[in-house]
């Protein structure tokens, strides 16, 4: 059988790792002047407490930043509504030495308050943030690249962080949060959302990072057109979070698992491309549900709707019974992560695959492997016009079950003709 790693106790979600350190650099640097247009020039790191445009005329850098003795320190703090910062391609970066516990780019309430805990250190405040737009600026060194907190309607766009101490972008309490473009690399987790719902991340490249991203508590969150690669934990999770949409997303080289489910309902992944990976290609577990359109793991493309089980390509296929029957294209594997765990699952085959085969598209259906038990013929409906075979699986192996699209070789089927 093929060998996958074990379906017990997982750690799907990184915490964030902006440790409790330093003090904020709010305040601590005058912006430039304005210009005749009422844009504020920013060549430093300061506190935005007023409305209006704000642009930085070059590269911002705190080489040793200090996080204050209460709550989170930033470079730039932004705690006004009706804000939009353009960074115009520059970077804004903490020195050499990194910042435990202070962030690049902050947008939060002006006053603190109860309500957010972010590692361990009370920030937020009373007053909902609102209408921030934060766009082409780069974040480096620092606690967290870009943290949102309590927070409404706030638009990230070609905003990057790279080689951040704790995770790329941080929100928290920020519904209505949209990310658009950018790229985040080599910090723990890429994109961490937490408490936002209605979360929206397009044309985003996370790659790199411990984990790619995480959607915690986070209902009715959209990600779209995300290229995710090369974390050693997951790709993406999605962790007590209902509706979420994932779409055109590319993931491939993640460690545990490409897609993760923990208590999480009625996800849609549509369209999602999942190369051979090391891990897990969809893993679903503690009652989450997911359904798939036109998902590809590995070579090949299916529908499904699944409950608590882990899918993958299977790296072999059993030795079918002494027969002429052939198995058409890839197979599957599941394996349950819950006793009422079920698949049912729609394959794609190509035409070609058929012919290789030398099998015949009227004789197709879909056949399980257990341990213990062999080769059992599926219930099966062949769509010939759309290629098509489908079935429900219940009663999967613990020790996981094959799927393939098997059909009867040219040979058998001209025999049994003979005999008739």
């Amino acid at each position: 059988m093929p060998e996958r790693p074990a379906v017990t106790v997982l750690a799907l979600v990184v915490l964030l790792a902006v440790a409790p350190a330093s003090s904020a650099v709010s305040g601590g640097a005058a912006m430039g002047t304005q210009t005749e247009t009422s844009t504020t020039e920013i060549s430093s790191c300061t506190t935005i407490t007023e409305s209006g445009e704000y642009v930085l005329t070059g590269d911002v850098t705190n080489e040793s930043p200090t996080r204050p003795r209460n709550g989170l320190g930033a470079c730039i703090a932004v705690r006004a509504d009706d804000v939009t910062l353009r960074g115009r391609n520059h970077t804004v970066a903490a020195g050499p030495g990194g910042a435990p516990g202070v962030v690049g780019v902050l947008v939060s309430p002006r006053t603190r308050a109860r309500g957010v805990t972010l590692s361990g250190v009370r920030v937020g405040g009373r007053q909902s943030r609102s209408n921030v737009t934060v766009q082409n600026l780069t974040t480096t060194r620092w606690g967290a690249g870009v943290a949102v907190l309590g927070a409404t309607g706030v638009t990230l766009r070609n905003v990057s962080a790279a080689n951040n101490l704790g995770d790329g972008i941080f929100a928290e309490n920020a519904t209505d949060l949209r990310l658009r473009g950018g790229s985040v690399r080599g910090s723990n987790t890429g994109v961490f959302l937490r408490r936002s719902p209605d979360a929206s991340v397009a044309n985003l490249t996370v790659a790199d990072n411990l984990a790619g991203v995480s959607v915690r508590r986070s209902d009715d969150a959209t990600l779209r057109n995300l290229s995710v690669s090369r974390h050693s934990q997951y790709g993406v999770a999605l962790v007590r979070s209902a509706n979420a949409t994932l779409e055109n997303a590319t993931l491939r080289d993640d460690g545990f698992a490409e897609i993760a489910l923990a208590r999480s309902s009625d996800a849609r992944l549509v369209g999602v491309s999942v190369a051979d990976s090391p891990g897990w290609e969809v893993y679903a577990v503690r009652d989450s549900a997911a359904v798939g359109e036109r998902v590809r793991l590995g070579a090949t493309t299916l529908s499904f709707e699944v409950r608590d089980a882990a899918l993958d390509a299977a790296t072999e296929t059993p030795p079918l019974p002494l027969t002429d029957r052939q198995v058409v294209g890839d197979s599957l594997f599941v394996r349950p992560t819950a006793a009422d765990a079920r698949l049912s699952l729609s394959l794609g085959y190509a035409d070609s695959a058929v012919e290789r085969a030398r099998t015949t598209e009227d004789t197709l259906s879909l056949w399980r492997f257990d341990a213990g038990s062999g080769w059992a013929r599926a219930e099966t409906t062949v769509d010939a016009e759309r290629n098509r075979a489908s079935a429900d699986f219940e009663n999967l192996s613990e020790n996981g079950t094959v799927v393939a699209l098997v059909g009867e070789g040219l040979a058998e089927s001209e025999n049994a003709t003979d005999r008739s």
